[in-house]
């Protein structure tokens, strides 16, 4: 996800006024009239410039980057579950350790719907592991589904209810979703 701070050059602490100063400087820098033979590049920075700014001039929508900013997706499914010892059946563990990892994957260059289809067949493979359900909300907090996301951290809650980062997320999404309303 890209961090639209570093994008406007300022600070997280930065109030209304430094962002809007420095959109406007950045702007009049990169804008195609003042970058001769570059202009496909400047168009595309213009661009980026543009984005950043609506993203952190809105409170709802600053606050939800932030929170993606602070949220991690588990890269590794964590223990296995099924059967006594947790063998379960291999071929099907097997299957959905590669379908988490294309999820993983797929999140990593910001094509959340499809890292949303994977995670989602890692769970129709293995509807126990926590770490596919935490990713699950994750994915639907990147595309703005607070009520899913919630529904997802929920569930993963009931499994891992020690981990203090996913209760930390929880409430994150949960004030999210406030504020939105």
């Amino acid at each position: 996800m890209k961090n639209c701070y570093e994008t406007l050059q300022v600070f997280p602490t930065a109030g209304n006024q430094e962002i809007k100063d420095a959109f406007r400087f950045l702007l009049f820098r990169y804008h195609p009239d003042h970058n001769k033979g570059r202009e496909d590049w400047a168009v595309q920075r213009t661009m980026e410039l543009v984005d950043a700014y609506h993203t952190l001039s809105d409170t709802s929508r600053r606050a939800h980057h932030d929170v993606m900013r602070a949220v991690r997706l588990r890269e590794d499914r964590g223990k296995k579950s099924g059967g006594l010892f947790g063998g379960g059946d291999k071929v099907k563990m097997a299957a959905a350790d590669e379908v988490f990892k294309q999820g993983v994957e797929a999140y990593k260059t910001d094509e959340f719907e499809q890292a949303l289809k994977r995670f989602g067949k890692a769970i129709e493979l293995d509807p126990e592991n926590p770490n596919t359900k935490f990713n699950l909300s994750v994915c639907f907090l990147a595309l703005e589904k607070f009520n899913e996301a919630v529904n997802w951290m929920q569930d993963y809650l009931m499994k891992g209810k020690d981990d203090l980062d996913a209760k930390s997320l929880f409430g994150k999404i949960t004030a999210l979703q406030r504020k939105i309303r």
